[in-house]
């Protein structure tokens, strides 16, 4: 027959033994889901209150905790870790609970037995006892709920502060911090060296000695009780005391006695003469002393020693009582400061020095001018200057105000080493030469190697000894299968162990085998790959090592910061964003509305006391002419420098050309190249999505380069020869099938068509349509070719632009004008005039007159194949010259190597200036007054003339 379960009814009820009764009569509720909790349930405790849940109720309730967004303080950056918390304590934790443990958490999935304690592995508990603090010892009991019981071991053996006594007690009532008394007298010796510490067994030292004693002054005249750490230096004095009015008696008594300090008063000690006595304070007496200073047998001269007393008296003084005469002589004894005395001789003492002079102050670093009296009789005056000599300890700072031994510290350092002696212990202090001010009085306390004691020494340099103390318990390794036997010095390491480790991991992965280590030894670094969460939080980055705490999604932060106007821009990281906001500010100004460029400054509004240095383009009032100057907007000047720019003779030719129905901005050349319209047709819809990333990448000003993913062929060619439209440079990289195009912005770049390729053929005819009267006008203005530039074809190969422009430079200099030379792609160079004050025709004429020497020298010298005159327009391309450029467009296309486009020799509206359109048309009138009296072929008028415009 199975005996029966014992019943858990045994004394007073603490937390554990209710715990266990309640679940094993099933009278325990569980508070989430209010039912019972049983021996068979798998079960969750508290830490804290030591409730008991159902495990999968804990990890309902954990999970809804979880999932609600926590707030953070006011003021707190970013977002706190979300928690959920007990609801019995309302302890907060961050971790569900994952797995059913006994008690103790040794064992796993314990058995239910009715022989043990309800969801008790039967072991024993183990846990680290905390009744009382610090307790060293770990709980006996078999494994429990709730809270450990308080400590009932013997604690370990304790010596009192004085070291006299040791005693042992109960864990409990074992004092592990404060140490403890034995009460008896410490019995040290104190710093005088000639008492005992009187008080009874304390910590650290003993302190200045207080024991009093009657002691003599200097004179004699005074006794007192005083402490013996405020006696002075001891001086040896005598005197012989006189018992009778005889000179010659023998009952005379000498007086001998020791001095510890100087009383207040006169000495008062009768002198030899036997009328005056010693008016000097209180000081050392010697046998010898007691003659008169007025006795006429040493008063000589007068009081200054300068005159004889003969010279001043008819006879000599009859004793000492008779008055000494003076002079009429400058005193000029020295002072006790070394100065003479400026007085007329005198009697008595000379007094204090009046005169000012420079007095150095304690420490000798500060002169400050005073009264020389101060330099010797009175205190030397303190400066602020804290000392930073180090102590002899070689911790510690001085850091007294103007002491009185930073000079000495400093020769010392400079003309000795400070070297230990060899044979000096650890711990044991050594002048080495230090001044008394140096020396440290303060106690070591450094923690000794033990890690649980500190050294009771004074400050001392070079490490402290062994830790004296003890164990008599058994030290073991972690998992308590290898230990040393007792008594253990303190501060042992416990013992190697070769049994496998059987730490928990945090993490539920398998545990790499290992031998048992200690503590202060990690164990191996779990090897498995994970999905974690990034550092801001944003997003799960997979195949992360598990053991990595930390991992950076590389995005930007993103965060608003404090100064409430800019987001983080660092990359994925914990802890705080870039504080203080190092920004620009960029917010509009009240005066111009600009974007502010200073570093951020918020609150504060942007100070608007310098000038705007935002660029601002100008124009005439036909907008003809156009130029680019500095805002400079101020709170004093908010107009800045915005000005009114007067129209030009180009503008007025500008108003000319639309009186006559032509359109003055319309394009000397077409803006786009037949080849890039023929591969345009070819795709319309690859295409079309080509250009509008080309547009988008031309508008944004901070966007320096543009990638193109992989392309068929027809694409990479159309985004070349639309690059070279627009003046870009253009490359093709990667091999096939992954070959692509990167577009970059050339520093020279000015501006793309204006028209999109879709505008321009829906502009461009189809059909032929007769001229227009307007266009028919305008080709019968006389004008030659233009031209505003030098090209040199192919340049040898080799050459530099430093070696061209060195040979080349003396025909141009012969010019009014200045070049610069670039080049346009690798076997041809532009020289193009700079900005002159020249008109058109002028700059020509010079450049027609420096043809012929320019192309003498260059063939002469073989710099290049030939010599041209060329147009070149606003967007960089080169009319009116025979060159090619070659390459294809699978090859590198920068801007310079851009394919030319050739300008035809009829005149058109671009390529005349103000005055020859308007001698053209005066030319014009008078051949139509000869052209009237034959009648004029009718001509067919065009509905769109700015397309027949565009097609001449």
């Amino acid at each position: 027959m199975r005996p029966e379960a014992p019943a858990f009814t045994s004394g007073p009820e603490d937390i554990a033994t209710r715990i266990h009764r309640e679940i094993a009569s099933g009278s325990y509720e569980c508070m989430v889901c209010y039912g019972g909790v049983t021996r068979k349930a798998k079960i969750w405790s508290c830490k804290c209150c030591w409730a008991v849940y159902h495990l999968n109720c804990i990890q309902k309730w954990g999970k809804q905790g979880l999932e609600q967004e926590s707030r953070a303080p006011i003021g707190a950056d970013g977002e706190p870790p979300r928690t959920w918390r007990c609801p019995a304590c309302n302890n907060p934790n961050r971790v569900l609970p994952d797995r059913y443990t006994c008690w103790c958490g040794k064992d796993t999935q314990p058995e239910s037995n009715r022989y043990t304690p309800p969801h008790s592995c039967g072991q024993t508990c183990g846990k680290q006892l905390t009744n009382p603090k610090k307790c060293p010892h770990s709980c006996t009991a078999q494994c429990h709920a709730g809270p450990c019981a308080p400590c009932t071991a013997m604690g370990p053996i304790q010596t009192c502060f004085c070291g006299k006594e040791s005693h042992q007690k109960r864990c409990v009532d074992t004092d592990y911090e404060g140490g403890w008394s034995c009460g008896q007298v410490c019995g040290d010796v104190m710093p005088c060296g000639e008492h005992i510490c009187p008080k009874p067994c304390h910590p650290l030292l003993c302190g200045s000695c207080e024991v009093t004693e009657l002691v003599k002054c200097y004179c004699g005249n005074e006794m007192k009780e005083i402490k013996c750490c405020d006696k002075e230096d001891a001086r040896e004095s005598s005197r012989i005391h006189e018992n009778s009015d005889d000179e010659y008696s023998d009952d005379d008594e000498l007086d001998e006695w020791t001095g510890y300090y100087e009383c207040s008063k006169i000495c008062d000690r009768l002198l030899a003469c036997g009328i005056h006595r010693c008016k000097k304070g209180c000081h050392p007496q010697k046998i010898t002393d007691g003659t008169c200073p007025s006795d006429p047998q040493f008063i000589t001269h007068c009081p200054c020693g300068k005159t004889s007393l003969t010279d001043l008296l008819p006879e000599p003084r009859p004793n000492c009582e008779a008055p000494i005469p003076t002079c009429t002589k400058v005193c000029n004894k020295a002072l006790a400061c070394g100065h003479p005395c400026t007085k007329t001789c005198h009697d008595g003492e000379c007094g204090v020095c009046l005169r000012k002079t420079e007095i150095a102050c304690r420490c000798g670093k500060t002169i400050s001018l005073s009264l020389c009296h101060q330099g010797m009789e009175v205190e030397l005056p303190q400066c602020i200057r804290n000392c930073r000599a180090a102590l002899n300890c070689g911790r510690h700072e001085c850091g007294e105000k103007c002491c009185s031994g930073e000079m000495k510290a400093q020769e010392r350092l400079s003309t000795k080493k400070r070297m230990r002696p060899l044979n000096n212990a650890p711990g044991l202090q050594t002048d080495d030469g230090f001044e008394p001010e140096h020396i440290c009085t303060k106690p070591c306390g450094r923690l000794l190697k033990c890690g649980k004691h500190n050294c009771s020494m004074l400050c001392h340099r070079g490490p402290c000894g062994s830790c004296l103390e003890a164990s008599f318990e058994e030290l073991t390794c972690q998992c308590g299968r290898t230990a040393i036997q007792p008594p253990v010095p303190c501060g042992s390491k416990p013992p190697p162990c070769h049994y496998p480790c059987t730490r928990p991991k945090s993490c539920r992965h398998p545990l790499v085998p290992h031998d048992c280590h200690p503590d202060e030894e990690e164990c191996p670094k779990c090897p498995y790959l994970t999905e974690k969460l990034c550092k801001c939080g944003k997003r799960a980055v997979k195949a992360v090592p598990c053991w990595r705490e930390s991992v950076s999604c590389g995005t930007l932060c993103g965060k608003k910061l404090s100064c409430g106007s800019h987001l983080c821009r660092k990359l994925c990281h914990d802890g705080e964003c870039e504080e203080p906001c190092k920004q620009l500010c960029g917010k509009p100004k009240a005066t111009c509305g600009h974007p502010c460029l200073d570093n951020c400054h918020a609150p504060f509004q942007c100070s608007e006391d310098k000038p705007c240095q935002e660029k601002l383009k100008l124009s005439c009032s036909c907008g003809g002419v156009k130029q680019d100057i500095k805002c400079g907007a101020t709170k004093a000047k908010p107009a800045g420098n915005q000005k009114e720019i007067p129209c030009t003779d180009t503008c007025r030719a500008r108003r000319f050309a639309m009186a006559l129905d032509i359109d003055p901005e319309r394009e000397g050349t077409p803006a786009y190249s037949d080849e890039t319209v023929t591969a345009y047709n070819k795709d319309t819809k690859s295409t079309l999505a080509i250009e509008q990333k080309f547009r988008a990448f031309v508008e944004n000003k901070d966007q320096k380069h543009l990638q193109f993913g992989p392309m068929r062929t027809s694409l990479r060619e159309f985004a070349h020869l639309l690059a070279a439209d627009y003046g870009l440079d253009s490359e093709s990289q990667d091999p096939e099938p992954y070959r692509s195009v990167v577009v970059r912005k050339p520093v020279n770049f000015n501006h793309i068509p204006r028209k999109t390729l879709a505008e321009f053929l829906a502009t461009k005819p189809t059909t032929a349509a007769a001229t227009p009267v307007a266009v028919q006008q305008l080709k019968k203005l006389p004008r030659g070719q233009g031209v505003n530039a030098f090209t040199l074809r192919g340049i040898r190969i080799g050459i530099l632009a430093s070696e061209l422009e060195k040979e080349i430079s003396p025909v141009l200099k012969e010019s009014q004008l200045r070049f610069d030379i670039t080049w346009n792609g690798d076997e041809d160079v532009l020289l193009k005039p700079r900005t002159s004050s020249l008109a058109m025709d002028q700059i020509e004429a010079e450049l027609h007159s420096l043809s012929t020497k320019l192309k003498r020298v260059v063939a002469s010298k073989g710099l290049a194949e030939s010599t041209e005159l060329c147009w070149v327009g606003q967007d960089g391309r080169i009319a009116n010259s025979a060159i090619v450029v070659a390459g294809g467009w699978s090859l590198a296309n920068p801007r310079k190597s851009a394919p030319a486009v050739s300008r035809s020799n009829a005149p058109t509206l671009v390529s005349k200036n103000g005055f020859e359109l308007f001698g053209g048309v005066a030319g014009g009138v008078a051949k139509k007054k000869s052209a009237e009296k034959v009648k004029p072929k009718e001509v067919e008028v065009v509905d769109d003339w700015e397309m027949e415009a565009d097609n001449i």
